[in-house]
């Protein structure tokens, strides 16, 4: 008789692998738009974003947070979409992050930027966003 090994200490139980830290907040306000795959956008060098950071483009194309208020509204970067995992670049390198363009989010799962201070703001922020963002803001429940 030979002896069989599983491949997990305890087969029958689920196993499960830990990616980004995750507190259960309800990310999803609602199911329309759907909630598209996720489009990577290149990162500038030396950053860290949190998962579920609200992000716009820099003026050469590459991820940054979205803001709003600027002294000049064209300098304002305008939200199109929301960072799927954390992401970091070291000051050399190049990166991607992943970015979710479609969905009904939960206002108060996002990571938004200290220039969106009020309710109205945060779901304003993908008001006019370019194609293809297709993305709701929203209290979850309202």
């Amino acid at each position: 008789m030979s002896t069989i090994l599983p491949p997990y200490a305890d087969p029958g139980r689920a196993v499960f692998q830990e990616l980004d830290t995750y507190t259960q907040n309800y990310l999803l306000a609602g199911s329309d738009p759907e909630l598209a795959p996720a489009y990577s956008f290149p990162l500038p060098n030396s950053v860290s974003y949190p998962q579920f950071q609200v992000v716009g483009l820099s003026a050469a194309g590459k991820l940054v947070p979205a803001t709003r208020g600027n002294a000049d509204p064209a300098n304002d970067i305008k939200a199109i979409g929301v960072l799927a995992h954390a992401s970091s670049l070291g000051a050399s390198g190049s990166g991607n992050g992943p970015v979710w363009y479609s969905g009904c989010f939960n206002q108060n799962a996002l990571v938004w930027d200290a220039s969106f201070t009020t309710d109205a703001q945060k779901q304003a922020a993908f008001r006019g966003a370019p194609t293809p963002t297709t993305i709701i803001v929203a209290k979850r429940g309202v």
